[in-house]
């Protein structure tokens, strides 16, 4: 008989069933639901069903069950009043952050979530890849941190990134575990298609998804198509070959019956140029794609600069040569240290409580 807690925040319904039966607990599938809904879907602390709760249930629930959070250390606002960089402290000691960010529908939001305390894949221009790996979020943590800020919210949250610090595709089953929990009706009830997962193109992770066959946006990182360069600037994802990077992306487009994503971080003078588009053609072919643009944020004194407005049009009259679609994507809160690519886990001197 299993004696480890059974970590709420982290099961559906049949999960709980499995888990609670394994302690040698009776839970219908209609009390997980009631369970998972008071703790998830209402950000309860209790887990007591609201309808009949069963004494026997309850009582092996504080026994057996835990549905503690991730204690927050700060919350940090933007100047815009566009997003809120909040920090974590886990059980361990160790830090981590999340970010919500207003969306353009009014009083509606989405959460970036971290999928693991800093980063192995060592991105250039990206201060958690600076960090090194310490380890991966479990899926609790992660659901702790999206609860935390979705409850303090003063409107809706409509959708979850991982785009946070980590690389969600290095801790596959953690992330894909938290992402169904997030969509289901007893957890966070967010619509499938609003959960993104954002990855540097990891290749045996990609072929598993193409495989398993998951219903979450995908987002892949190419940010450079000549291969020199984006191993530089991308070193782990960058040794693999682009045919074979492009292979695996094929596979997915298959299973996905649509247009991939494929992320570009825009540096200035870096992956900007005319070399950049013949290679886009040369490498992807007649692979359906679109290229979501995002500026570098490299707060380093020396570190990359984003290109000037001239220099963008520039780029995208380029991209356009290749008749896909482009797609400008804004990073809020570069001021915080909340932006893309900057979090990196560290106290700000302004700390606000709310």
């Amino acid at each position: 008989m299993s004696t480890a807690k059974i970590p709420l925040l982290a099961q559906r319904p049949e999960t709980l069933v499995e888990a609670l039966a394994a302690r040698g607990v009776v839970c219908s599938l209609r009390e997980a639901r009631q369970v998972l809904s008071r703790v998830i879907s209402d950000g309860a602390d209790d887990p007591t069903p609201k309808m009949s709760p069963r004494k026997a249930l309850v009582t092996a629930l504080r026994e057996h069950a835990d549905w503690s959070r991730p204690e927050v250390i700060e919350r940090v606002p933007d100047g815009e009043g566009k997003s809120v960089r909040y920090l974590f402290r886990l059980r361990d000691g160790l830090l981590v952050e999340s970010v919500r960010i207003g969306l353009l529908k009014p009083d509606c939001y989405t959460v970036c979530l971290s999928s693991q305390v800093g980063c192995a894949m060592a991105c250039d221009f990206c201060a958690t890849g600076r960090l090194g790996l310490t380890r991966n979020l479990t899926p609790e943590e992660i659901l702790g941190t999206f609860l935390t800020v979705r409850d303090e919210t003063p409107g809706r949250v409509t959708g979850a990134v991982f785009m946070g610090q980590g690389e969600p595709f290095h801790s596959f089953d953690a992330v894909i575990q938290s992402a169904y929990v997030l969509c289901n009706p007893a957890g966070g009830r967010i619509a499938q298609e609003a959960v993104t997962i954002s990855t540097v193109g990891l290749v045996p992770q990609l072929r598993r998804y193409a495989r398993e066959g998951h219903p979450f946006k995908l987002i892949v990182s190419l940010t450079s198509a000549v291969p020199e360069r984006r191993a530089k600037l991308l070193p782990v994802a960058g040794r693999t070959d682009m045919p074979e990077l492009v292979a695996a992306l094929r596979e997915y487009a298959a299973v996905a019956k649509g247009r991939l994503t494929l992320a570009w971080v825009l540096i200035r003078g870096v992956n900007d140029g005319e070399d950049e588009i013949a290679a886009l053609r040369a490498e992807l072919g007649d692979l359906p794609y679109q290229i979501n643009l995002i500026d570098v944020n490299d707060a380093r004194p020396d570190g990359y600069a984003r290109v000037s407005e001239a220099e963008l049009s520039a780029f995208i009259e380029r991209l356009q040569t290749l008749k896909v679609p482009i797609v400008r994507r804004y990073s809020v809160g570069r001021d915080k240290h909340s932006a893309c690519g900057m979090l990196a886990a560290t106290r700000s001197a302004e700390v606000v409580e709310t």
